[in-house]
C-alpha cells in the first residue's frame, strides 16, 4: 500500500513541476506521512523476518524523516530540492544495504532480484546528484525528475512486494 501512496505522490509532483507552488510541499509532506504509517504497519505484519522488519522500519523512518524535514526546511525551492535530494540518496542506499541483507536470508532468495534492487538503489543514488545538478539549470526538470524518481521508488516497493512476501512463508 505504502508503495501505491508514493507512486501517486511522486506523480503529482511530476505533474505540478512546471506550475510550482508551496502545495508540492504540503502534497509531498502528506502523502510521505500516509506512506510511513503503512511502512510501519507493513513492519509489524513482517515480524517473522527479521530484515524485513529492519527495513520496513528504516524506511517508515526515514519516511518519516522526510516529511518532517520538507514540512520544516521545504518553504523554499533550493532547500526543497536539497531535502528531497538527500531522502533518494538515503533511499538508493537502503535499497542497496537491503540486497546485501537479502544475500543473508537462508531461504531461496532470487538473485535477479537482489541485482534488481541494488540496481534500483545505485540509480535512485545517481539521480539525486542528477537532481541536484539539474536545480541550477533548470528548477522545474529537477522537480520533474524528484517526481519520477519518487514515484520510482514507489514502483519498486510494489514490485518486489510479492518477492517480500515469498522470504517470510514456508516453502
Amino acid at each position: 500500500m505504502y508503495g501505491f501512496l508514493i507512486v501517486i505522490t511522486g506523480g503529482i509532483i511530476a505533474a505540478l513541476s512546471y506550475n510550482p507552488s508551496r502545495i508540492i510541499q504540503y502534497i509531498l509532506s502528506g502523502g510521505i506521512f500516509l506512506s510511513a504509517g503503512f511502512a510501519f504497519i507493513t513492519a509489524v505484519k513482517s515480524k517473522n523476518s527479521g530484515s524485513l522488519l529492519k527495513y520496513h522500519q528504516l524506511q517508515g523512518a526515514g519516511m518519516v524523516a522526510y516529511a518532517l524535514a520538507i514540512l520544516v526546511f521545504g518553504p523554499t525551492f533550493e532547500k526543497f530540492i536539497t531535502v528531497t535530494m538527500a531522502f533518494l540518496l538515503y533511499f538508493g542506499i537502503t535499497e542497496v544495504i537491503f540486497g546485501f541483507q537479502l544475500m543473508e536470508f537462508k531461504t531461496k532468495t532470487s538473485i535477479p532480484i537482489i541485482t534488481l534492487r541494488m540496481i534500483t538503489g545505485f540509480f535512485m543514488a545517481v539521480g539525486a546528484v542528477v537532481i541536484l545538478a539539474t536545480a541550477f539549470s533548470d528548477k522545474n526538470m529537477s522537480l520533474l525528475f524528484s517526481g519520477i524518481l519518487i514515484a520510482l521508488s514507489g514502483t519498486n516497493f510494489i514490485l518486489f512486494a510479492n518477492a517480500s512476501r515469498k522470504l517470510v512463508s514456508p516453502g
